[in-house]
């Protein structure tokens, strides 16, 4: 156990460099498939709901969305139920790329995970959550 950290990382490295890989056609890169992905699956949640359900900090989100804007990717919409915030939404450039990036990403999943059984991807799952859940 002593080598956890070592081996997330070489991990996470090693995934980030295929998915890199794999989203340069798209112009996207594995930072920003995180953020997408969840505004894609959550249209109009706002920058404060999608730091906190991705464990970013805000002013890495307000960044990362500006960029995003400015790429044509995400429009912003005042809210109508409180004027102080936006909800972020995909444009059609992103709802486009949407299914390749789900493939993408659900490729990477089962080569991550190939030499597993059902139950042992079940257990993997149940651990990183809890993990997840440690860190709160």
């Amino acid at each position: 156990m002593r080598e956890l950290a070592k081996k997330l990382s070489i991990l996470s490295r090693r995934s980030g460099i295929d998915l890199d890989r794999k989203l340069k056609d798209l112009g996207l890169t594995r930072g920003q498939l995180v953020y997408l992905m969840c505004i894609c699956d959550h249209e109009g949640m706002s920058q404060e709901q999608l730091s906190e359900e991705l464990w970013i900090n805000k002013g890495a989100v307000a960044r990362a969305v500006r960029r995003f804007e400015k790429d044509g990717y995400i429009t912003r919409v005042l809210s109508k139920k409180d004027r102080r915030q936006y909800g972020l939404y995909p444009t059609e450039k992103t709802k486009q790329a949407y299914q390749t990036i789900r493939a993408v990403e659900a490729d990477w999943e089962a080569r991550m995970t190939r030499n597993l059984s059902a139950g042992e991807k079940k257990m993997l799952d149940m651990l990183l959550e809890k993990l997840l859940e440690d860190m709160e």
